[in-house]
């Protein structure tokens, strides 16, 4: 399996520390925040990282990975350009994934995480999971609040199939969330652009997954621990130094 790390955003939220640093390398304990999903996606066998990201930020991303490579011995670290410097011309979540699939030619199966969430849980049950079903996969996350479900892609779920999808709803259904981690099998990696042939959103990849339901069956397996979206200025105090 390759996995994909999606780090194109600008976080506007968190400016204006994001003016200068992007997101997935803010520290957290003293590292990146991108080093401790590259932590698990190393543990669990991944055959090809890729890290997606914007053309303003490129050079750190790649100063960023020689350091990494030398610390860890990677072989399989790759990176790839979103050809955007600002907000106004970001891809968005779904259209780089499309934009890394097709530069890099990625025809495996497919794990694809989110460069800016900070959580505690390994990835191998989802592996496992997705090994024995060969369906799309979420991973979601019970927030335990309706109020702050608002924020999130929130999920409904008949035993462990998603049956409804709703991006950032102002009635949540649920306290059921995307942690924007996903696997795909390679089978059904066409998807994307036929979503985006569509002319449908290409940013939050909840509106992907609104129209993939009517289309498949996608699975989600639910974990618990600590999860963050560091998303505003207070959950990057929370985390900041966190020991997990």
């Amino acid at each position: 399996m390759d996995a994909l790390i999606l780090c194109g955003g600008f976080a506007t939220r968190l400016e204006p520390i994001t003016l200068f640093v992007p997101k997935p390398l803010l520290p957290i304990n003293g590292r990146p925040i991108l080093d401790y999903t590259i932590d698990n996606v190393v543990s669990n066998g991944a055959k090809r990282i890729v890290v997606s990201t914007n053309q303003k930020f490129a050079n750190q991303f790649e100063y960023w990975k020689k350091n990494i490579e030398c610390v860890k011995g990677l072989k399989n670290l790759e990176m790839v350009t979103e050809p955007t410097m600002h907000n106004g011309e970001k891809y968005g979540a779904i259209r780089g994934i499309q934009h890394a699939i097709e530069t890099l030619g990625i025809s495996d199966d497919l794990l694809i995480v989110a460069g800016d969430n900070f959580y505690d849980f390994n990835l191998s049950a989802l592996l496992d999971h997705f090994n024995r079903t060969r369906k799309p996969i979420l991973v979601t996350y019970d927030i335990k609040s309706l109020d702050e479900a608002k924020r999130f892609g929130v999920v409904t779920l008949d035993g462990d199939r998603i049956v409804d999808f709703q991006e950032k709803p102002q009635a949540p259904a649920s306290t059921k969330i995307s942690t924007g981690i996903y696997a795909f099998p390679k089978e059904m990696l066409h998807k994307f652009s036929e979503y985006l042939g569509d002319n449908n959103n290409p940013d939050a990849p909840g509106y992907f997954l609104q129209w993939l339901i009517k289309r498949a069956e996608i699975e989600s397996i639910s974990y618990t621990g600590k999860w963050y979206d560091v998303g505003n200025i207070d959950t990057y105090k929370e985390v900041f130094d966190l020991h997990l």
